[in-house]
């Protein structure tokens, strides 16, 4: 099993002391999956990958369009009984004007269900607590194409139903 840790910080910006924004910084085993100094978590698709399955663009640009940072291919998220499955391509981004390098290839990266659900509603509830301090908090970048009400409705699934295993039958 792969270990997933997220870390959420707030930062000021640079030209102005009042401005802030949150940056989500993620980790499995330790290493950054993204660049992180390019490369954004998006809060709204990492709270849908521990809902449900499918393709997201947990990474992405600042501006909410991962194009631009030449991510063309969102991290295709599987759930089973027990497990949430990454299936992700590296490198993540690649200049869109140039060809993919001949060392591309595929990770997976494998998590216990339960703690992969608890990590991003803990990163969440960090997230909100450093906004709900915030003393300027009409000044911050929550994420991209986001709003601060936005991240203040955002939950993961609120309880974790049990999954049935495939083939089993249920009898009334």
């Amino acid at each position: 099993m792969n270990k997933l840790a997220i870390t959420v910080t707030l930062s000021l910006e640079e030209d102005s002391l009042e401005d802030a924004y949150l940056d989500f910084l993620l980790t499995v085993d330790g290493a950054y999956v993204h660049d992180s100094q390019n490369h954004w978590v998006d809060p709204m698709d990492l709270a849908a990958s521990a809902d449900s399955p499918g393709e997201y663009f947990i990474f992405t640009c600042n501006c909410g369009d991962p194009g631009c940072v030449g991510i063309d291919r969102g991290v295709q998220v599987t759930h089973t009984s027990g497990n949430v499955v990454w299936t992700v391509r590296h490198p993540l981004g690649w200049p869109p004007d140039q060809e993919l390098p001949d060392w591309t290839h595929e990770l997976e990266y494998r998590f216990d269900r339960r703690e992969y659900v608890e990590t991003v509603e803990l990163a969440l509830r960090q997230a909100k607590a450093l906004v709900c301090n915030w003393r300027l908090s009409e000044r911050i970048w929550v994420g991209p194409a986001m709003s601060v009400e936005d991240l203040m409705a955002l939950e993961v699934m609120p309880e974790m139903q049990p999954m049935p295993v495939q083939g089993t039958r249920f009898v009334h």
